[in-house]
């Protein structure tokens, strides 16, 4: 996937071989995209527009550069598309965890935990699905966490919401008591289940203080919520990411602009010829 700074890049390229030393598609450039550009007498034509190249060979530089511009707008659409894609789908599935464990009945007690001959446990119906509802969370929160992470070149809106998701680590200590650890670099969560047995029946309202609604499902739902509000500020747009002059250049390809370009480069040859 190509990233903005990459895409950035490319751009200055494009810019470099619109504007450096060449005169006429300097001129061009004035012509075509500035046209409060004030011009200095007859003695500006004469210098800026006399030339070795032909036109045709020109015309063919200044297409070569559009077609950079294209492939660029292109590379940048592919990107959003496949970015927002997975974004959409994490924080929709995200959402929806987090829906499950803040209706999970946290309503639990030791009989739901039977202890076998062997030594194994058994869980109840009940503390079973308590149990799937929070690794279901932990699972898409890390996840969606994972993604944004890697992503983060795309810009600073997803730079924010990283930071926002790496929060898991201010609530360490108390996911903790739930058998949760907390990755301290990453945010991540990971899950003890015999641990999170024994404490979802052991004591069910600090449970659900600490799982519900009012902690790590409300957390997290409040976050994927922020971000769907959020969605057109993630990442930026392609005029704020690399510069408005890159219409100027994809626009060289219109079907009207190369017509009118050839005519004035063939006028701009006469005027080098006779000034």
């Amino acid at each position: 996937m190509a990233t903005i700074t990459q895409m950035t890049g490319a751009a200055r390229s494009i810019y470099s071989s619109l504007y450096a030393n060449n005169s006429r598609t300097d001129a061009t450039a004035a012509l075509f995209a500035d046209q409060n550009r004030k011009h200095r007498g007859s003695s500006y034509y004469s210098t800026q527009y006399r030339g070795t190249e032909s036109s045709a060979k020109e015309l063919r530089s200044i297409m070569d550069i559009a077609n950079q511009a294209r492939s660029l707008r292109k590379s940048y659409a592919e990107t959003s598309s496949r970015f927002y894609a997975e974004y959409d789908s994490n924080m929709k599935d995200l959402r929806k965890s987090a829906g499950k464990l803040s209706n999970t009945d946290f309503q639990l007690s030791s009989t739901d935990i039977t202890t076998n001959a062997d030594g194994s446990k058994t869980y109840s119906d009940r503390l079973k699905s308590a149990i799937s509802n929070v690794k279901d969370l932990v699972s898409e929160y890390n996840e969606t966490n994972d993604f944004l992470r890697e992503n983060k070149s795309l810009g600073k809106g997803v730079r924010q919401l990283t930071t926002e998701f790496s929060d898991t680590t201010y609530k360490a200590d108390s996911y903790a008591k739930m058998g949760i650890t907390v990755d301290a670099k990453t945010g991540n969560m990971s899950v003890n289940e015999s641990r999170l047995a024994r404490a979802l029946t052991d004591s069910p309202a600090q449970s659900e203080a600490i799982l519900g609604r009012g902690g790590l499902a409300g957390r997290a739902d409040r976050h994927a919520q922020y971000a769907q509000m959020a969605r057109s500020r993630v990442i930026p747009s392609m005029e704020q990411a690399i510069g408005s002059q890159l219409n100027y250049a994809s626009n060289l390809l219109n079907g009207r602009s190369l017509p009118t370009m050839s005519r004035y480069s063939n006028m701009l040859n006469l005027f080098s010829i006779y000034v």
